[in-house]
């Protein structure tokens, strides 16, 4: 996909995004908008480490609510980007309840508060006090960590043997999908398509280099 190519698709219900068939790998890889993809050894590794995984993938949920979050305190005349920053909230604290009951089930730990090397890395990026591009690319941001989300999952059906966690995570990968076209559409409103493209090419070239040069663990985003 390159960067003049990110089109999201329209339902005969007006909404935007996929079907909810999470897909094979390449199928789903081929419509994110990331550069390099996941070696199925990350699969191998996270899978053979579950507790740490799951443990990662609840602090990520929470992350992720706090970042909308924030994104409505910043922005709290942006009635549109208050109420889908609101809603991805609350659907984030959904997934992170579901994971926190599996972990609990099975009396495995919860995660707490850790260094993530890749989204401190790319959030770096965003330059406080340059509006109308701070906006955007806090957006972008948010569209990043929600592809290369959808895509561990996706990497990580291939080799999983757990039903209980193949059913979550079938069901976590198309609603990250969702998470970063809503991310790139609220990005585009009112700007050049082709302005943003090129702009959110920079955020994919960013998060490919990531990808390349940091080191692997069963965390989500499993580098650093």
């Amino acid at each position: 996909m390159s960067a003049g190519m990110i089109r999201l698709v329209k339902h005969p219900d007006g909404s935007e995004g996929h079907p909810t068939d999470p897909g094979s790998y390449d199928e789903i890889y081929a419509e994110l908008p990331l550069l390099h993809p996941t070696p199925r050894s990350w699969a191998e590794l996270a899978a053979s480490h579950l507790p740490e995984f799951l443990a990662d993938h609840a602090v990520c949920e929470q992350q992720v609510a706090m970042y909308g979050l924030s994104l409505a305190g910043y922005y709290p005349d942006d009635a549109e980007l208050v109420e889908r920053a609101a809603a991805l909230a609350a659907e984030e604290v959904q997934h992170f309840r579901r994971v926190v009951a599996i972990l609990t089930k099975r009396g495995w730990p919860l995660g707490g508060r850790r260094k993530n090397v890749w989204a401190q890395s790319l959030r770096a990026r965003i330059v406080p006090g340059r509006e109308p591009w701070t906006k955007v690319d806090r957006l972008l941001f948010g569209a990043m960590v929600e592809a290369r989300s959808c895509e561990r999952f996706t990497r990580l059906l291939e080799v999983l043997d757990d039903p209980e966690v193949t059913h979550l995570l079938a069901d976590l990968g198309p609603a990250e999908r969702r998470h970063w076209e809503m991310f790139y559409r609220l990005a585009g409103r009112g700007m050049d398509e082709k302005a943003l493209a090129a702009r959110f090419q920079g955020w994919r070239e960013f998060e490919a280099e990531l990808a390349r040069s940091l080191g692997t663990s069963p965390a989500v985003h499993g580098w650093g």
